[in-house]
Order: structure tokens, then sequence, then C-alpha cells
């Protein structure tokens, strides 16, 4: 079976916090420490609320900062961290302006008014899709690098098709029970 030949898909946006946050949703199912993260936070919501639960039933009363731990636990549980990494991340690309990113055979070429980066297909071997996005992910059982291709970057709804038949090509999609539904 011969190699498919590729046509050059470009796209250009401007990274919006809720990029970031919908990129880091996505990279959290397929990067082991998220998974390792959130078993964390289990194990922390289980012995906070424990020590709430037998601090009233010795002495009836709750401590002050453990109610405070409670909360800001919960606060960041519930995607207050998730949304403090997303403005973050946004802050450092928001700086470097509008993207413009080229797909083709040899890779994908993120181009900024700093800068240009070409990543191997070598580089981002595994992608994720969600509703409004494609998250090129690195080999590492982290997914330590993430390179965003939004789908609004798009010109036509054809491009997003090409777009995911090309990186079907070059790379694995993960986290498939997030992805295709609305997309």
């Amino acid at each position: 079976m011969g190699k498919a030949v590729v046509a050059r898909i470009e796209l250009s946006y401007t990274p919006t916090v809720e990029d970031f946050q919908e990129a880091l949703g996505a990279r959290a199912k397929a990067s082991k420490s998220a998974r390792r993260t959130r078993w964390l936070m289990a194990a922390t919501a289980f012995c906070l609320t424990a020590a709430a639960v037998l601090k009233i039933t010795k002495d009836g009363s709750v401590d002050i900062p453990l109610v405070v731990g409670l909360i800001v636990f919960a606060l960041l549980a519930l995607g207050g961290q998730t949304r403090l990494h997303a403005r973050s991340f946004h802050r450092l690309a928001a700086a470097k302006g509008e993207q413009h990113i080229v797909i083709d055979d040899s890779g994908v070429t993120v181009s900024t008014a700093h800068a240009t980066n070409t990543l191997t297909w070598q580089a981002t071997p595994r992608y994720a899709e969600t509703p409004g996005m494609f998250l090129l992910l690195s080999g590492d059982e982290n997914a330590s690098t993430m390179t965003l291709l939004p789908k609004r970057g798009l010109s036509t709804a054809a491009d997003t098709d090409q777009l995911r038949a090309v990186l079907d090509q070059h790379s694995n999609h993960v986290g498939a029970e997030q992805g295709r539904l609305s997309a």
C-alpha cells in the first residue's frame, strides 16, 4: 500500500483561555501523571472529609483551617486547578499573538510573530480530538508536550475531515471516548 499524498492544511487562530482548558482536559485523559493526580485528589478528599467527620463526632465542632482546606480543595477539584493552568498557558501564548499552523507530510509548523517551530510526526505520535480542537501530544507517558489545533482556525468543515485523516495517517488517536461525539 503506497503512502497517501497529503495536501497542505493551514489554520490560524488567536489562543483563548478556553482553548487551553479544553486542551488540558484532553491531555489529562492521555497522561499517566494526570491519572495519578486524580487518584491523589480523591484520596485527599477522603482524608479531609474523614477528619472533619471525626472532629464533629468527637468534639461537636470543626476547626476553621479544616473547613477552609475542604473549601479550597473542593474548588480546585471542581476545575479551579485546570482554569489556573489554562490562564497561565494563555498568558504565555497571548504574548506571542496569532498562531499560524501548517500541517503537511513532514509534520507541523507553528509560527507566531516571535518564532517558528517545526515538529516532525515522530515528535507528536499521538493526538486527541475534542469538540473544538485536535490536540497533538508527545509520545511520553505524561504527554509533556502538546500542540493545539483549534477547529475554528480551519477554513472549512472539509478541512476538519482532511486534518483528521492526516492525523490518523501519522499519529495514534487517544481518548476516543471524548473525541468525535460532537465533532
